[in-house]
C-alpha cells in the first residue's frame, strides 16, 4: 500500500516593511475583542462620556447662562483636577482611570499565558518591545478617550466661547494637558500590564492593580494621621500626580515634599515595570 505524505506549504507572502507598526495588528484585534464584551462597552465607555458630558456643560453654563455662579472657575486648576482627582462633578476621574485600566487591560496578558498564545504571538516575526507596545497601545487609547483628547477639547471650547483674553494668559494649558495625560497614562497602564503578566488569572490581576491604586492612598493617610506630617506622600500614588500636577499647571500644592522626589518615584516606577515585563515576555520567547 502506497504512503502518502503531505508536507507543509511554502509560505508565499511578504513581511510588513514597516517593522515599527507590526504592534498596531495586536492593538486592532485586542480593541476588537473588548469591543465584543457588553459590560466592557458599558462600563468603559458610559461613564467617562457622562463625566466629559458634564464638564462640557459646566463651561458652557459658565459662560454663556448670565448671573451663574459655581464654587470654581474655569483655570488652570479646573483642567487639572478634570485629569485627575475631581470630586466636583461626577465620580472623581482617578477612579474612571481604574475602571478602564481594570477592565480593558486586565486580561491583556493574563489570558495570552492562560491560553498559552503568548509564544503564538513571538514564534510571528514581532518581537518583545512590539508585543508590549500592542498591549500597551490598548490601554493607552482608552485612556486617552478619557484624559488627553477631551482635555484639549474642553479647553478649546473654553476658548472659543470666551474672550481671547483668556488665550493669551493660559496659553500654556495644552502643553500641560498634554504632559500630564501622558503622564498618568504612561505609568497606570504599565502597572495594569505588570500584575497582568505576573498571573495567568486576570481576578488576580485587578487584586493587585486596586491593592496599588486604591490602599496606597489609604496608606497614606494612616501614616499621616500617625506621623501628623505629610513626608510620607510618595508612598502613594495618588499624590505623586497630584504633586506631579500642580507642578505641571503652575499651581502650589500642600505637601512636605519636592516634587523632584515624586517625579524619580515615577520614573522608577515606570522601570521597574518595564524591567519586570521584559522578564515575563522573554521568559516564554521562542528560540529560533
Amino acid at each position: 500500500m502506497p504512503i502518502h505524505t503531505q508536507d507543509y506549504r511554502h509560505w508565499e507572502g511578504t513581511l510588513n516593511p514597516r517593522p515599527y507598526t507590526r504592534w498596531w495588528v495586536i492593538t486592532k484585534a485586542e480593541l476588537k475583542l473588548l469591543a465584543q464584551r457588553k459590560i466592557v462597552r458599558l462600563i468603559v465607555a458610559i461613564p467617562p462620556a457622562i463625566y466629559i458630558l458634564v464638564h462640557a456643560i459646566l463651561i458652557y453654563i459658565l459662560n454663556q447662562v448670565p448671573g451663574s455662579e459655581l464654587p470654581f472657575d474655569i483655570d488652570n486648576e479646573f483642567f487639572q483636577k478634570f485629569l485627575f482627582r475631581n470630586p466636583d462633578a461626577g465620580p472623581p476621574s482617578s477612579f474612571l482611570i481604574a475602571l478602564i485600566a481594570i477592565f480593558g487591560g486586565s486580561g491583556l496578558i493574563a489570558t495570552d499565558l492562560k491560553n498559552n498564545t503568548l509564544s503564538l504571538y513571538l514564534s510571528k516575526p514581532i518581537s518583545w518591545i512590539d508585543y508590549l507596545i500592542g498591549k500597551f497601545a490598548v490601554i493607552g487609547i482608552l485612556l486617552g478617550c478619557l484624559t488627553l483628547v477631551p482635555g484639549l477639547l474642553l479647553f478649546l471650547e473654553h476658548v472659543l466661547l470666551t474672550d481671547t483674553s483668556f488665550l493669551k494668559e493660559n496659553y500654556w494649558i495644552p502643553l500641560s494637558i498634554i504632559a500630564y495625560s501622558v503622564l498618568i497614562t504612561l505609568s497606570s497602564s504599565l502597572l495594569m500590564l505588570l500584575f497582568s503578566s505576573l498571573t495567568s488569572n486576570s481576578r488576580y490581576a485587578i487584586i493587585g492593580f486596586c491593592a496599588v491604586w486604591f490602599g496606597s492612598p489609604v496608606i497614606y493617610e494612616i501614616l499621616k494621621a500617625i506621623t501628623r506630617t505629610s513626608k510620607m506622600a510618595l508612598v502613594s500614588i495618588w499624590t505623586h500626580y497630584d504633586i506631579l500636577g500642580t507642578v505641571l499647571f503652575a499651581r502650589s500644592y500642600g505637601y512636605d515634599v519636592h516634587w523632584a522626589w515624586a517625579l524619580l518615584v515615577q520614573i522608577a516606577l515606570i522601570v521597574l515595570c518595564i524591567f519586570v515585563l521584559h522578564r515575563r515576555i522573554r521568559a516564554v520567547e521562542i528560540v529560533k
